[in-house]
């Protein structure tokens, strides 16, 4: 099912209780939570939801994403991360608590669970067992955003309905080129010298290469993996440097699971380079 599919079973009012918006950004995520709220929340006897930017309920005038405004619903919860690298099992039951209360104003609850890949595996089975035992005085939606529907419990896949929207945003391939030429430089200038601070140069030039700061996002080491591959097509990175690289870019694709264990991003990238390309210098001259 698409989103457009989803939004018509909420007019309907048929909606499947848990819903799991994966894929695209994660703003296009939000954007999905919020506008499947107002339609799930909606009072508009013209149609649901109302137009954007006509709301004339009081519904979808106050349902938006926490810190976008001062708007608040009381029926539209949003559960975000925590902690550091989860969503704890306390601030999870605290927002099943609510759903256990009748809606206040709505004619059902929204409860959005913003990075449920982050979810702990008690707090993931907290949520499953109101998803298995719903309360039945009013409409209840649950929904769970993450960048992959299989970043999720199979358990809590097989209780929801997915909605996938559409590819995450592409790396920038300009961009991804102008790092690669750059750390391209760094290698060879090791390969010619074996001067250990174009290694500590080049792990830099690939901490350009995204925001590091998220522990569970992928995407800046897949891009840092990207320019490494278009530094391996350069004709400056001698031959058996580049079977090394090779290395290199596929240990940057499985490097956030180091970056759960709290290990900085920066320090990953230089440990990562000089494994890879630290060798006797008859190997890489």
């Amino acid at each position: 099912m698409n989103l457009a599919s989803a939004m018509r079973s909420a007019v309907e009012e048929r909606l499947y209780p848990a819903v799991i918006l994966h894929g695209g950004t994660e703003e296009a995520r939000r954007q999905a939570a919020v506008d499947l709220a107002r339609t799930l929340l909606c009072v508009n006897p013209l149609g649901r939801p109302c137009p954007p930017g006509e709301e004339v309920c009081r519904n979808c005038r106050r349902v938006s994403w926490p810190g976008d405004d001062d708007l608040f619903h009381p029926d539209f919860a949003v559960l975000e991360r925590n902690l550091k690298t989860s969503t704890s099992v306390g601030a999870t039951r605290e927002l099943l608590k609510r759903a256990q209360l009748s809606p206040f104003e709505a004619r059902g609850q929204v409860f959005v669970i913003a990075n449920a890949e982050t979810l702990t595996g008690e707090a993931a089975n907290s949520l499953l067992k109101v998803l298995e035992e719903p309360p039945d005085s009013a409409p209840r939606n649950f929904l769970l955003l993450a960048p992959s529907s299989h970043d999720l419990l199979p358990t809590l896949r097989s209780r929801s309905l997915a909605i996938f929207l559409g590819a995450a945003e592409e790396i920038d391939r300009e961009e991804t080129a102008r790092i690669g030429e750059q750390f391209a430089e760094r290698v060879t200038g090791y390969a010619a010298t074996g001067a250990a601070v174009y290694l500590l140069s080049a792990a830099e030039v690939l901490a350009a290469a995204g925001d590091f700061k998220d522990p569970r996002a992928g995407r800046p080491w897949a891009a840092a993996a990207a320019a490494v591959v278009h530094a391996i097509e350069t004709d400056a990175v001698p031959p058996v440097v580049r079977r090394r690289l090779l290395g290199l870019a596929q240990a940057l694709l499985t490097a956030p699971a180091m970056r759960l264990r709290a290990v900085g991003a920066q320090r990953i990238l230089e440990g990562l380079v000089c494994r890879h390309l630290t060798a006797p210098r008859s190997q890489v001259v």
